[in-house]
């Protein structure tokens, strides 16, 4: 079966995880709608041609909690993780070009979304009330209106330095592995700052992002 129907999932309350293996090149429309008891879903890393994630593929799975998207991915439909409330991370594939309306809308538990430096475009509202996102970095390329909560401070970088942060963002998930790593994180922080830009001579902003590196990794040093 090369795709999941449209609505093949929904209101399905029994439902606690889903691993799509890489034959899986579509989600529908709604396929997963309000399945209220999913916690995580895996797609094969290596999906063949999975493209697009339908509009409201996970609306209102308010328990989801990991969500490992596929590396082909390239647009996240409208509405798509409309109502996760309990979603608080997402890494998006270095191929997502696009993301919808409301694609994460009222996701209120997230705190950490990272971008692709190929990403184009950002629909309205895709982050509305997403209260709990402090900070986000776009790339210079991308395209948004009334996409973030008034609340969120959005940094806009090249996407030179976007693939930088995603480097950085890479060896973090591997370092995950490998508990007590504080010098190496130390070093994966300290190398990124300094790729990112000027931290001004009192090295104010810089003491400012150890230590929110530090709450970020308190649980593994």
């Amino acid at each position: 079966m090369p795709s999941i129907p449209a609505a093949a999932f929904a209101d399905c309350d029994s439902l606690t995880s889903v691993v799509c293996p890489r034959s899986i090149q579509a989600v529908g429309d709604r396929a997963f709608f309000q399945c209220r008891s999913l916690t995580s879903v895996t797609f094969s890393h290596e999906g063949e041609g999975f493209g697009v994630l339908n509009d409201a593929a996970f609306y209102a799975c308010s328990s989801l909690q990991f969500v490992a998207l596929p590396a082909t991915l390239c647009t996240i439909g409208p509405g798509a993780f409309e109502g996760c409330t309990s979603l608080t991370h997402i890494a998006l594939p270095a191929g997502v070009r696009h993301i919808g309306s409301d694609a994460f809308l009222s996701c209120r538990s997230l705190k950490r979304i990272v971008f692709s430096p190929a990403l184009i475009s950002i629909g309205q509202n895709a982050f509305r009330g997403c209260s709990s996102l402090d900070r986000v970095t776009v790339p210079l390329t991308a395209v948004f209106l009334h996409a973030f909560p008034v609340t969120t401070v959005v940094v806009r970088l090249p996407p030179e330095s976007m693939r930088a942060l995603q480097l950085w963002y890479d060896a973090i998930d591997a370092a995950l592995a490998h508990k007590r790593c504080r010098h190496l994180l130390y070093g994966w922080l300290e190398r990124a700052q300094l790729r990112l830009g000027s931290y001004g001579a009192n090295g104010a902003a810089r003491k400012r992002d150890r230590e929110e590196f530090e709450g970020d990794f308190a649980h593994l040093l």
